[in-house]
Parts: C-alpha cells; sequence; structure tokens
C-alpha cells in the first residue's frame, strides 16, 4: 500500500467513526470492507499501471527457443573443391581439380630419361593431395612411435616402405569413417603416379614446377649443402601451393613401375605388377637438381625403408579393378 492509499483509508476510517451512531455495526464493518478495497485496487485509471507492476516491467511473451546449428561435420562431399585439414592430425590437404595435362618429358629436356615417354593424360575425378610430406608427427598419432633417421615432429616421416605408407592410409581411412568424416566410396590412398605428376607440375610444362632450372633456395637437395631432411614448408611451394615436391624426401605412389603408353590415356593406375614401386620427386641426398625434375621416375622395392623415403596423403575415390 502507498502513502497516497493510506490516507484514503484513515480519511474513511473517519467518516465512519462520525457515522457509527447513525448505522448499525455489521453495517459499518461491511461499508468498511467496500471502500477499503476500492481504495487499495480501484483507484487507479483503466489500463494505468500500479506502483508495482511499475516497478516490474510487463514481461514478454515466452519466445521458442531456437536450436543453433550444429557445427559442420567435415566430409569429403561438404567441402569438393575446398582445401580442408584433417581434423586430430591438423594434415593440410589441397583440392586438385579434373584437368588433362602432358606428362613425361619432351625430348630435348636437360637430363631426360628414356621412360620419361611424354602424352597426354586426363584426370576425370578430383582429388585432394597434402599441402605437405606426412610428417613424423602425424604418423605417430596415427600408427604410434617410428624408427626416424633424423627426428624432428615437423620433419617428413621416413625410412617408410610403401607398405607401411599404405597401412598408415588405410588406418586412417578407417578413422575418418568411425568419425563420420568420409562418405562412401573415399578413401585416403598413396598418390598414382599420374596425379602426383599433375600436382607438382601444377599447370607448367617447364621441367620444374619453378621454371626449367632449380637452385638450393628453392628445394632441399644436395646433400652437401644441408645434408638431412628439413621441415616441410621450409622451401617455396609450387604454383597450386604444394611444398617440397621437388627434393627433402623422395615420395611413394600407388602405381608399379611400368613403361608409359606412347598415345593418350585416361585415369592411368600402373601396370597391374612389377617388382618396383614408384618413387617420385628427387630428395636431399641427390647431389644434381636434374634428379627432382616433374618428370623424373625412380622405384623401389615395396619393403624398402630408407632415410631419404617419405610420402604425400592424398584423398580420392576408391578404384575398382
Amino acid at each position: 500500500m502507498n502513502a497516497k492509499q493510506i490516507k484514503k483509508v484513515l480519511k474513511v476510517l473517519k467518516i465512519l467513526n462520525e457515522s457509527r451512531e447513525k448505522v448499525g455495526a455489521s453495517c459499518s464493518k461491511t461499508l468498511l470492507m467496500v471502500l477499503m478495497c476500492l481504495c487499495l485496487f480501484g483507484c487507479s485509471k483503466p489500463g494505468e499501471p500500479t506502483t508495482e507492476e511499475q516497478k516490474e516491467p510487463a514481461k514478454e511473451p515466452a519466445k521458442e527457443l531456437v536450436k543453433a546449428p550444429p557445427s559442420p561435420v567435415l566430409t569429403a562431399a561438404s567441402v569438393e573443391g575446398e582445401s580442408f585439414s584433417i581434423p586430430d592430425i591438423n594434415l593440410d590437404m589441397l583440392w586438385c581439380k579434373p584437368g588433362t595435362f602432358m606428362m613425361g618429358s619432351p625430348d630435348d629436356e636437360k637430363g631426360r630419361n628414356r621412360h620419361e615417354t611424354q602424352h597426354e593424360v586426363t584426370l576425370t575425378q578430383g582429388f585432394w593431395l597434402g599441402k605437405h610430406e606426412v610428417t613424423q608427427e602425424q604418423w605417430e598419432k596415427v600408427m604410434g612411435a617410428n624408427r626416424n633417421h633424423f627426428k624432428g615432429a615437423t620433419l617428413p616421416v621416413e625410412e617408410i616402405s610403401w607398405n607401411h605408407a599404405m597401412q598408415f592410409c588405410e588406418k586412417l581411412t578407417q578413422i575418418e569413417k568411425v568419425a563420420g568424416r568420409l562418405p562412401e566410396g573415399w578413401i585416403y590412398a598413396l598418390p598414382t603416379e599420374a596425379q602426383w605428376e599433375y600436382a607438382c607440375r601444377a599447370g607448367t610444362t617447364t621441367a620444374y614446377s619453378f621454371g626449367d632450372t632449380i637452385t638450393p633456395k628453392q628445394a632441399n637437395y644436395n646433400y652437401a649443402i644441408v645434408g638431412k631432411t628439413t621441415s616441410v614448408g621450409t622451401y617455396p611451394a609450387n604454383p597450386w601451393g604444394f611444398h617440397d615436391m621437388h627434393g627433402n624426401v623422395l615420395e611413394w605412389c600407388s602405381d608399379w613401375v611400368g613403361e608409359y603408353p606412347s598415345g593418350s590415356v585416361t585415369d592411368p593406375v600402373g601396370p597391374s605388377s612389377s617388382p618396383l614401386r614408384v618413387c617420385r620427386g628427387g630428395s636431399w641426398y641427390d647431389s644434381h637438381g636434374r634428379r627432382l625434375r616433374s618428370a623424373l621416375r625412380n622405384g623401389n622395392m615395396p619393403s624398402t625403408q630408407d632415410p631419404n623415403v617419405g610420402f604425400r596423403l592424398s584423398l580420392q575415390t576408391a578404384k575398382t579393378e
């Protein structure tokens, strides 16, 4: 009750006391109750808020809660055409769109080998490829400890056989499938030899993605200068953003070593068998830059474990036999 209402009640009591002799006691009580109610509840104009209502602003009607959309799940389908990073191991993957390029080397390229027959290749499916070679830290998060010759979390994993690299790809594929980040039909794998050269060239037709020559400022090679692997990404990227496609460590590909065709081909995967698996890119151990050319081919036994051999991861549609 506010001061104004109290004043009104006291006035009413005075009036009742003066008229007490004129009316009965019961009537006086009834009249008192009616007048008090009018003073307390009926003194405001219609629609005018009371003192208590003025203290507490009128509450708005409750609104229906709208749930925030869940965080997007990283899947191949949702990021096609864009770069992404594999969760948990922080491995950056760059998209390579479908395209056609000349694989191999022209007859007049300096340092050319006879197994580099130049031919047209068309890749009808886009794929992702690691921005860097797989590092020791990334390997250990998926597979556990490894016997690297050179030690360092950001150094490329090496002394990895082709068989071990495939095991890494298979295990990572299972991890990502369980996590719901891979659509049906997509797998982590080693790139095909054609995919590797396509990404290495990055639209160029020269001996290297940097031009027709290369220097130790552009890639890690010549053991007399550095003499070991270097952290991935230390040297400049090629035009598509890939680092160390030339030098640092040789990189396993999925293909068996075989002769190139003389004509154009589509989505080649190499011969069905051979004693050797393809390695590409040259390494820190190569004394001459010509061993790092985009077209140069190397081969090793699948069980080979050397301190100059590592690998780069790809994400692609599963190949069918």
